[in-house]
């Protein structure tokens, strides 16, 4: 089992704890479980890919943030689904 996240999935979590309504650097920081390195460096690319976007001292989704993170949704679902797939597949032929 591999224990270190893709850039993808540090993205798609960022994103998901923003849209909680936890935009604060330190609740993403918290709940993305980042560094504050690594944490400035993704909002740093969130900002600049026009994902997220600066309110006060919090973050929020932009319109297309929202879309991203709902097609990252997407994908854990049908990532999900062919995993089951896949074990029932070895089941049945184990």
């Amino acid at each position: 089992m591999r224990s270190r996240r893709t850039s993808i999935e540090i993205i798609a979590d960022i994103l998901e704890v923003v849209s909680s309504g936890s935009g604060s650097k330190s609740s993403i920081m918290k709940n993305a479980n980042l560094s504050e390195g690594l944490t400035e460096k993704y909002l740093s690319i969130l900002k600049d890919k026009g994902l997220i976007k600066q309110k006060d001292s919090s973050f929020v989704l932009t319109e297309k943030g929202q879309q991203i993170l709902s097609n990252f949704r997407e994908i854990r679902k049908l990532e999900l689904r062919l995993d089951e797939l896949l074990n029932s597949t070895l089941n049945e032929l184990s």
